[in-house]
């Protein structure tokens, strides 16, 4: 096995927690009464009021971006997350992440865990977890082979599953079993 060189981490549930969770995007409902498609919002390089006109209800967007605007300024690090990023730079490891999101969530990430290597955001790339050109990516921005970077999150088919179909050692973060990030990346740090 190669050595470790890179942590690709999820996003939301594993570095990310929302402590106010209005859903504006969930807001989103067309004519017909139907909810807006979810692969849609997260591969397409486009505002919440984009989809809004889309689907003609614009007239609801004063409440959805209140909505969007409480749960972006709601956004708060897991309490051990500094410290793991911290312990891994000090490791020598490149750090990404990679995560699906919508257009409003990339410049919050960015802030929020600001200075990483890379940023392979689903909303920018055009395809969402677990398709493997996210994963590619990833280690092309960390500049390493697939085995030779963890990915973690918190989503089984996309953190974990997609991952190792493509090559990368991947470990998921059970937080609702009591898991932290430490635990998750316990023998990688």
């Amino acid at each position: 096995m190669k050595p470790t060189r890179a942590i690709v981490f999820d996003a939301f549930g594993t570095l990310i927690r929302y402590t106010a969770r209005p859903a504006p995007y969930g807001r989103l409902v067309g004519a017909d009464g139907r909810p807006v498609d979810r692969l849609a919002c997260l591969t397409r390089d486009v505002p919440m009021a984009t989809f809004a006109v889309e689907l003609g209800t614009e007239a609801s967007l004063d409440v959805m971006e209140a909505d969007l605007a409480e749960e972006l300024s709601g956004l708060r690090l897991f309490p051990e997350v500094p410290d793991v990023l911290a312990k891994a730079r000090a490791a020598g490891l490149r750090l990404a992440v990679c995560s699906n999101l919508a257009y409003e969530y990339g410049p919050a990430v960015r802030g929020l865990v600001p200075e990483l290597d890379a940023y392979v955001l689903s909303y920018e790339v055009g395809v969402a977890k677990p398709h493997p050109t996210m994963y590619r990516l990833a280690c092309a921005e960390l500049g390493c082979a697939p085995a030779e970077a963890v990915f973690v999150g918190d989503s089984k088919r996309c953190d974990f599953d997609g991952p190792q179909a493509f090559g990368m050692q991947a470990r998921w973060l059970d937080r609702r079993g009591g898991q932290s990030l430490v635990d998750a990346l316990a023998g990688v740090l």
